[in-house]
């Protein structure tokens, strides 16, 4: 992969990532609608009485962040190498 395009790729996962987060951190339609997919009707069934989305068996909003923060990782990751890439072939 050439660095320009490795630092095109990596800022444009890093913006969605990040843009995906905020938009989540103050709707919560994008953790809702991921919970919704994956349980399917058993999303925000109540257990012992208690409403939430721990009917599915593990929490999105957790799970959501995990997948958010991998991306803005490799986007980061693709950033960095994309600039080792470019000072290596100016040495050369």
């Amino acid at each position: 992969m050439k660095a320009k395009q490795k630092r095109t790729t990596g800022l444009i996962l890093m913006t969605v990532a990040f843009f995906i987060w905020i938009v989540d951190r103050f709707s919560h339609i994008v953790s809702t609608t991921m919970g919704q997919m994956i349980c399917g009707d058993t999303y925000m069934k109540a257990v012992d009485g208690v409403v939430g989305d721990c009917s599915c068996g593990f929490n999105t909003d957790m799970h959501l962040a995990f997948v958010l923060v991998t991306v803005m990782v490799l986007g980061f990751i693709l950033i960095i190498s994309s600039k080792r890439s470019l000072s290596l072939l100016e040495h050369e």
